[in-house]
Formats: structure tokens, sequence, C-alpha cells
């Protein structure tokens, strides 16, 4: 998306609608693209509402990619949603489908023509040499330009093709897939393009396999690397090298995977970086490889049968419950795969109507090597899954199982093993599954672990260990048997640790060379009665210095050992430290980027303890907090270079810290304190700062340039502003709240070219906004005053003629003197908010009061409004949304002069209004009828 484009349309959302047309899902997915949070609604309209709500007044861009769906009354039906109160609505849609195109062209279609050979030869190039200089193979080239050619102008064919020659410079192999017979043979049946097939052809036989598995996935499906290679290693696709080198599977998988990517079979996924795809033509390709050995249980191939000869099924769907994933023909008795995955919301095990499943069920598929029941809505386990004796893969993942059955511990040759968040204990002989290799418990609320894991030497994942209440040190202590432990680690509940000797010489985390995330944690409040012992615990966990990332929690020793800060930890990157007594020597880290400090109750001083015995402390540190301390009164300054490479500092629920902020943040471009009320202290010099909160008393250093702030967010304060640069070259947003020192500014006005945004919130003793606005704010598009009583009117020359929206709240004077105020003359205004106001207010609104090009007029907390003037709506000619809340002796809408043009009414808190118009089928609402949408509550 180019930048123009962006910045033309305030949101925007990329679909991948593919086969299924769901529209609860498609806005479900756009929902998901406009706030960036995934969408909890489950009932269509309920969706529908909130997203119109979201669009009201904005410029939306949504893009529906690869659209199948050719029937009308469908895709009518969907596009309603945008027939809001959106500012602009711009729909693309993308298929290979002509009918599709007719059915949903409203304006204009477009055909994608093929790419021309040198086009395609471009693409093809950069998948083959990679970063190798393809001059260096003229002979390649030559033979390259004939593979492309045909390729007939298919993007994804030259991709591919050049993808499975990647970093293969034998002439041969390339003049065989330029000679190969496999051009000329299109299949009618799949529609599968030979340059694909040709792809699959020349890829070596353990690609083949592991490719061909994928087909278990449905199409637009987004996987993650390690849920693949662990799938992979299930069903035995992993084969270690010949080569005498050791190697774990997990490591070949990777491998294998990213080869896999390197020659264009999978893509990265563009909503998150650790998810990958497959392009729909490459799915149906692994499909046609497949062929009936897998099955994909969707709505679109259910007259489809599953056979003997089925081996791998798969079910994903978005329902709630399950009903067909156990009803398996007992034919399939040599299935190896069942992947069941569901999005249930958790509430759903609270029925006891659960779906069980059939004990029969491990009895009749006895060759499972993988069972995932990702999102079944199941709650118990049966005794007889130790029928399953080649099962390698269990996923209980959001599941409603709380208990797993002793059996289970039978399964030897279980590789991997995901538990469900209900699950609190795992079975006792849990230490007999010597084949486990990751233990996924997560998501799962552990209270204590099984006895014997240091019998587990297989574990290479394991992500929760929690120590029990009856744990005399011995638990523990076998962590330091899993020598294999990779990634990241929790250790929870420490305080029951009880017996650790002082002088043992025993490892428990120092042998782990590639854990690469640690979390220690002890239950907050556990008020230990012996500091010693804590100190001793931390020192005997101290772990390689291979680690990456590590967090403390609720450590209530006097002081930390030496390990912690010592720079022999030269990958460590992430700090976090939370409810501690102390402070480490942190800047002693070469390499940290990132420290949290948070909740430390009795800290008053951080001193030059913390900057440890070096010379540049915090030399990369470009991520910096402290939250929540009390008792912090006083910040020691390091005399020297320090911070040099510090982007963000963030100080918030200080309130005693009274002063003293590094001088010098050179690379500073993020600073944000609130909640500091003591702080009197002096902005850094600080060139690249382009985001500033604050509150307490911040003073501007003379001869500082702030040119670079974007964003400026004032609070307590106010007067700091007084001292600011006369022009603010680049800042956008201004906002300041709580400033009882804010009476006024500059004389001078404020110049900021291509400020948009000015908000002022309950600064109590303003009495006059800044002069020259009309000129010295050109681009200010949002004005919003709230509580300000003391402020009167507005500056000389009024508003900018740019504006497009103003709120007043609460603003007593201001609002009393509104005629004077000249809205009518601000032409680009499109929204008006009045609210707050406990005089009396009638006539309102007055005539000539807005412009006529107003379209969201809000009016809210008027006690004394008791009628609505006609005359003021006449001129509203493109009024569509009117709200009105809590007034409560307004008790009628003037029905026959409201605006022809208004198109939603909402009305909240209004008992008289409520009591004329709320009835659907009464008189009252009969008159307001003609308005499309009503909403009153």
């Amino acid at each position: 998306m180019t930048k123009k484009l962006k910045k033309s349309f305030d949101l925007k959302a990329w679909v991948c609608v593919s086969e299924n047309f769901d529209n609860l899902e498609i806005l479900k997915a756009i929902s998901e693209g406009i706030n960036g949070t995934a969408s909890n609604f489950q009932y269509l309209q309920s969706l529908e509402i909130e997203i119109q709500k979201t669009l009201k007044g904005k410029k939306f861009f949504l893009v529906l990619d690869d659209v199948w769906n050719e029937n009308y009354g469908v895709w009518d039906n969907f596009i309603k949603v945008f027939k809001c109160e959106a500012q602009e609505v711009k729909i693309i849609v993308t298929t290979r489908s002509e009918k599709v195109a007719r059915v949903v062209t409203v304006s204009t279609h477009y055909f994608l023509y093929e790419l021309s050979n040198e086009d395609c030869m471009k693409i093809f190039v950069h998948s083959a040499f990679g970063n190798r200089n393809p001059n260096e193979f003229p002979h390649l080239l030559e033979i390259g330009k004939e593979i492309v050619e045909k390729c007939r102008g298919l993007p994804l064919a030259a991709k591919t093709l050049g993808g499975s020659l990647r970093s293969n410079f034998n002439q041969n192999d390339w003049i065989k897939i330029w000679k190969s017979h496999i051009w000329d043979l299109l299949d009618a049946k799949t529609n599968i393009f030979p340059a694909l097939k040709l792809s699959y052809h020349y890829i070596p036989s353990h690609l083949k396999r592991c490719f061909a598995y994928c087909s278990i996935f449905p199409k637009d499906y987004e996987f993650e690397k390690e849920e693949l290679i662990l799938l992979w290693m299930a069903e035995g696709l992993l084969q270690q090298p010949k080569e005498a080198r050791c190697i774990e599977l997990e490591e070949i998988g990777e491998e294998y995977f990213n080869d896999l990517v390197s020659r264009s079979f999978f893509q990265q996924s563009s909503k998150s970086k650790s998810c990958f795809l497959m392009h729909d033509l490459i799915n149906d390709l692994a499909k046609s490889i497949c062929g009936k050995f897998c099955f994909r249980l969707e709505e679109s191939n259910e007259s489809n049968e599953i056979t003997k000869e089925t081996r791998h099924l798969s079910y994903y769907k978005a329902g709630f419950y399950v009903s067909k994933e156990f009803e398996i023909p007992s034919e399939a008795k040599g299935l190896r795969t069942l992947l069941v995955k569901s999005h249930l919301p958790t509430w759903i095990f609270e029925y006891k109507n659960i779906v069980k499943i059939d004990l029969n069920f491990f009895q009749n598929f006895k060759c499972l090597r993988v069972l995932s029941l990702y999102g079944a809505c199941i709650k118990e386990l049966p005794i007889t899954v130790d029928n399953l004796i080649h099962l390698r893969y269990l996923n209980t993942c959001n599941t409603g199982i709380k208990d797993l059955p002793d059996s289970l511990c039978n399964l030897y040759n279980l590789q991997t093993l995901i538990l469900s968040s209900y699950i609190t204990k795992l079975p006792a002989n849990t230490s007999k599954l010597i084949n486990l290799r990751h233990l996924d418990n997560s998501e799962a609320n552990m209270e204590e672990m099984p006895p014997h894991m240091g019998k587990m030497k297989n574990l290479i994942k394991l992500y929760v260990f929690c120590v029990g209440k009856h744990d005399d040190g011995s638990n523990i202590k076998e962590l330091g048997e899993l020598q294999h432990l990779s990634g990241k680690l929790s250790l929870l509940n420490l305080e029951n640790v009880r017996c650790i000797d002082k002088d043992t010489k025993e490892v428990i985390l120092k042998n782990k060379q590639d854990l690469s995330e640690l979390k220690l944690e002890w239950e907050h409040g556990h008020g230990t009665k012996d500091s010693e012992k804590e100190i001793i615990l931390l020192e005997k966990l101290c772990p390689c210095t291979n680690l990456n990332s590590l967090t403390i929690t609720n450590y209530e020793g006097t002081s930390f050992p030496k390990w912690l800060g010592d720079s022999s930890f030269s990958k460590m990157v992430f700090i976090k430290l939370r409810n501690c007594l102390s402070l480490p020597p942190l800047g002693q880290l070469p390499s940290l980027k990132s420290l949290k400090i948070e909740c430390f109750g009795e800290i008053s001083s951080v001193g030059l303890e913390f900057y440890g015995n070096t010379i540049n402390p915090f030399r990369a540190l470009e991520y910096l907090s402290f939250e929540n301390m009390p008792e912090w009164q006083d910040w020691v300054l390091f005399k020297g270079e320090v911070f040099t490479c510090l982007r963000e500092l963030y100080i918030k629920d200080c309130p005693k810290l009274s002063g003293g902020l590094p001088v010098q943040l050179p690379s500073l471009t993020k600073l944000n304190i609130r909640k500091c009320e003591q702080l009197v202290a002096s902005l850094p010099n600080s060139p690249a700062l382009h985001e500033l909160v604050c509150s307490g008393k911040m003073q501007i250093p003379s001869g500082h340039d702030y040119q670079s702030l974007k964003s400026v967010f004032i609070e307590g304060g106010g007067d700091s502003i007084l001292s600011f640069p006369p022009e603010f070259a680049s800042l956008t947003c201004l906002d300041f709240c709580g400033c009882p020192d804010l009476v006024s500014f500059p004389s001078r006005g404020l110049c900021a070219p291509i400020l948009s945004q000015i908000v002022i919130h309950d600064c109590r003793n303003l009495k006059s906004l800044p002069e020259g606005m009309h000129t010295l704010l050109p681009s200010l598009v949002r004005l919003e005053l709230r509580w300000c009583p003391e402020l009167e009117s507005f500056p000389e020359g009024g508003l900018p003629s740019s504006l497009e929206s103003l709120a007043i709240y609460g603003c007593e004077k201001l609002i009393s003197r509104r005629m004077e105020l000249g809205l009518q003359g601000l032409h680009s205004l499109r929204s008006f908010t009045i609210s707050d106001h406990r005089k009396e207010l009638e006539p309102f609104p007055e005539e000539a009061l807005l412009p006529p090009n107003l379209t969201d007029f809000a009016i809210g907390i008027l006690p004394y409004l008791k009628s609505l003037n006609g005359k003021g709506f006449q001129t509203l000619t493109s009024l569509k949304h009117l709200t009105i809340w809590d007034c409560n002796n307004l008790d009628g809408l003037l029905e026959d002069v409201l605006p022809t043009s208004l198109y939603q009414l909402e009305i909240y808190n209004c008992r008289l209004l409520k009591e004329r118009y709320g009835n659907e089928k009464g008189e009252g609402r009969v008159k307001i009828a003609h308005i499309p949408r009503i909403s009153i509550r």
C-alpha cells in the first residue's frame, strides 16, 4: 500500500476471503484489521453495528482478496453494512472468476493481464539466484529466459520455479526443467499450472513428503513454523542425515521448512511475522498430490467420502459445537492424523451437555500418530487413550479438559503434549513419557509438577515449571537433569522451595545453553522470613550466559547475586524486574536493549550501583521504564556518557520523585512521564524527540532544539509550554489536561503549520486560546474543549477555516456567548458537540448558529433544555447524525422540521424523549419513522 493511499484513508483492512464466503468471519477479519485486535462478537448483527460505529465519519479502504462467491443475494446482504455514516468507503475485490466480477461490480472492473517476459524474468532471477550475482552465470540466464517464456506471464509460476532452483547452479538441472514433458500436461481436472508441478517434481524427495502433508491445511490457513515441524516429526517425515553429525529432529525440520520458504511453497503472512501460509494454487497443488490420502472436512466437500485409504483428516471451523470430528467411518482404520481446530469462547465449557468421545474411538483408530483436539467441545479424555500406542502428538489446547487420565502415561512414543488452560496437574507417572520432547503447558494453570521429571531427559521444550507447596528441594533440582531444555522457561512459586544447600555444586539452569528466555517468580506478598534463603536460591538459579531475556518477579532477597548484571551475559537484551527490594548493576550488560523496573515499593534512590563498574553504562539500551515506585525520590545521575542509544523513556506512578533526569539523551524519540507530581526537572537535550507526555514541572532549557516534536501531552503543568520554541515545524497533536497554571498562551501565538488536533481538558483557569489561530494553525481539523469554565471567547480572527470537528464540554462562559463565536463561518465544520451546560439554554440551537454543511450534531447534559428550536435545524440541510443524551427535560424533537437528510438518531438517558419515542409502535415513533436508523435507550 502506497504512502499516498495510507494518508487518504483513516481506516484500512485487507481480508483474504477464498471459497467460503462467511459474512460473520469476513466482518470479524475486517474488525480485526481496523482495530488491531481480534473480535469477540459471535452474532452478526452486533458486529455490523459495531463496525458501523467505528466507520462513522471515517474514510475506509477495504480489499477483499480472492473472492469466489457468485451469489448476488449473499453479496448484497454483506455490502449493506457499509451503507452507513462513513465519510467514504472504497472496496477493491480481487477474483479469478468473471462471474464474481459481474456480481460485485458497481463501477468498474479491471483485468490483470499476464506480466511481460522481462518482468517475469526479474521475479525468476530474484528467486533463483538469491544474493548471488546472476551475471556470474550467463549460461543459466539464457536457460532461465526459456523457462520464463513457458511461464506464460504468471508471476507465481516464475517465483516458484525460481525458488525450486534456488542456489542450484547445475546446468543439467536447469535444462531438465526447461525440456520437461510436464509443460505439456495441463491438468484439466485440478487446473494446476504445469510450472507449479515442475517446481514440485524437482525438489528433493524428503521435501516432497513434507509439502504434500500440508494439503491437510485449508486455504488461507496461517500456521507457525514450530506447529508444522512438530506435525512432520510426529509423522516421521524428518530424516536424520547420513553423515555422523549430531542434529536434533527440530533442527532438521527447520531446515526443511526454510527450504520450502526459499522455494516459495510457503510465504510469510502479512498479519504476523511468525505465521506462514500457502498461496491458493500451491494449496491446490498439495491437495492434488496427496489425493485421496488426505481429506479436509469442509462445507464445500461434504459430498465426498472418507474411505479406508484416508490417512490424514482435518476439520477446521469457526462454529461452537463439534459433532462431526468423532463420527469417522470405521473403514478409515489406517488414519494417522486427526486435526480439529475451532475457536470456542471459554464459557462454553460451563455447560453440561458437552460432547464426549466414544470409548470405541481409540479402539478403532489405533494407527493415529497425530491427534489435535484444539477447540473441540469436550471436557474429558477417555482412559482408553492408551490404545493409541503410535501416538506422537496430542493437543488438548482450548478444550474443557481438566484432568488427563493416568493411562496417558502409557503412550511411550508421545513426543508432543499440549495442555488446555483448565489443567492444573499432570498424572503422577508422567515421567514414564521418556520420549516426550515438547511439553507445552504455557496455557495451563499449573499448581505443581509431577515427581521424577529428571527422567524425561529428551525434553526440549518445557514452558512452565511450577514448584508445589510440599516441595523439599529435590523437585526443582531435577531441572538440572533436563539438559536439552531450550527456548522459554518460567519457574513459578519459588517461595515453595524449602531446602537448598548453600555449598552444593549442583547445577540447575547453568547447563542449559539453548535457553533464551527465563522467568523467575515468587508469589506476591509471600513474606519471606529468611532473605538469605532467597539470595541462595537465586544464586543457584544462575542461567547460562547465552540467555537473551530475564524476568524476575516478587523476589524478596535484600540483594541480588553477582551473576545478575555480570558483563559475561553478553547476549542479554531484555530484563524486567518487578516488586523487588534492590537494584543490581545492570549498566554493565553490554547488549541490554530493553529494561523495565516496576513496583519497587521500598527504593528511595536509584544510585550509582545501578550503573555498575563500567565507563559507558547502558551503552546499548533503547527502552527504559520505571513504574509504580511510591518511595522513589532521587535519581543519581552518572557523570559521563550514559544512555547514548536510549530511544524511549517512561516514568509512571512515582509520586515522590522530585528531580533529576539525564541531561543528554541524543537518541531519545519518546519521553513519557505520568503521575509524578513532585518532579521538577529540565527536559533532556534530545533533538530527535517526537513524542512528549509529561506531568509535573518540566522546564525547557534555552538553546535546545525540539523541532522534531510531533505529539505533546501536558498534564498538571502547562506553564512550561510558555518556554517552547516559537514554531513547531512537525507538531500534529497538542493536549493539555488538568493544568491549573495554564491561564493563557504566549502573546505571539502558537505557530504550528501542520498541527491538526488540540485538546484542552480540565484547565480551570484558562482564559484564552492562542492568538492568531486562523493564520498560525492552517491545518487544524479538531478542537476539543472540556471543563474550562473561565474561557469566554475565541481569539480575534476566529478559528481556522480548516476546522472539521469542534466539541465544547462544560465551558459555561463560552457556551453562553455561542452566537459570538462565528461558528456559521466555519465552512469545513462537519461535527459539533455541546455538553454539560447547567444554565438556561433557550432557544437552542439558534438560527444561523451552525454552518449548513454540518453532518454530525451532538447535544448532551443540558438539564435546562426543554425544547429544540426548529429554525436552528432548518438550515442544517446536510445533517446525517443527531445524538442527544442526558437531557431529561427535553420533551420533543419538532419532527416536522428535522432535516430530511437525517440518517441516524441516537437518544440516551432522556426520560421524556424515551417516553414519547421509545415504543416502536407508538404515535411519537411513527412521526420519526422516516429516519433509517434509530436508537433510544
